[in-house]
């Protein structure tokens, strides 16, 4: 979705927007303006860069963009629309548990959580990875959706990163070896990547969440790489979808051979 707004929306002027559900409001309206110079994810937010300030929407669970026409037929759920040189961004949210922050760069909204290390930026390597995971009991899924660890990974890609690394979503963090630490290193910054750029390539609407290249979120057949039939497990408040042959709970299964998993 990110990429998608960036190429939208760069360079490209917010003009005052129309207001239907002043709730998610946390700024005035009319300052809701101004020439966007860049949109990057940060954590579960969306940060607009106006100059000087920065526009932050936090999409919580309902929250998503759309880029319309002008004149299109409002949604129930629309919560904000802004006119962008011939275009309509609009913020749809049905359940209003979103925020819309305006602040000074750099400052940090109350109420937004702070991030951890973006895992597709350089920052992120193996020690760093070692570091963060440390001596926590906790699961290692848990570990992975944690924001003020790691920005950001939700159950999906969660799920699929211990794919990629053959890691059960159960193991806890401090109990990984050396080498499924660097296995999981890997897993993370390819499973994401791949899913960056294929959003970016394919450009779907910005209300769809695209899922059909993942290896086992929502799926119920047989492992693309050993065949077994995929199950399900309660980690912790969320479900896991797991390979109980790949991710075995107490295999030492260290990095995946990456030639041998299909796409």
């Amino acid at each position: 979705m990110v990429p998608i707004l960036a190429t939208a929306l760069v360079g490209r002027s917010l003009g005052v927007p129309r207001v239907r559900k002043p709730v998610v409001l946390r700024a005035l309206a009319t300052d809701l303006t101004g020439t966007v110079h860049s949109v990057e994810r940060r954590g579960h937010t969306v940060v607009f860069g106006l100059g000087p300030r920065e526009l932050i929407v936090s999409p919580m669970l309902a929250g998503r963009f759309q880029l319309v026409p002008p004149g299109t037929k409002d949604p129930a759920d629309l919560a904000l629309a802004w006119p962008v040189d011939g275009l309509e961004l609009r913020y749809r949210d049905d359940v209003q548990m979103g925020k819309v922050y305006l602040t000074p760069v750099g400052v940090l909204p109350v109420g937004v959580p702070a991030v951890g290390v973006d895992v597709l930026g350089p920052d992120f390597t193996v020690e760093v990875l070692t570091r963060i995971l440390g001596k926590r009991r906790e699961m290692i899924k848990v570990v992975l959706m944690e924001k003020a660890a790691l920005d950001a990974m939700g159950n999906a890609y969660a799920d699929e990163v211990l794919w990629y690394a053959g890691v059960h979503p159960r193991i806890p963090a401090c109990k990984l070896t050396p080498a499924q630490v660097a296995g999981l290193h890997a897993a993370i910054v390819t499973v994401l990547g791949h899913a960056r750029d294929e959003i970016r390539r394919r450009a779907p609407p910005l209300d769809e969440k695209l899922r059909d290249f993942l290896h086992v979120r929502g799926r119920i057949g047989p492992c693309d790489r050993c065949g077994t039939k995929l199950r399900t497990l309660g980690v912790h408040g969320h479900d896991a979808y797991f390979c109980p042959q790949c991710q075995s709970e107490g295999a030492k299964v260290g990095i995946v051979d990456w030639k041998n998993v299909g796409r």
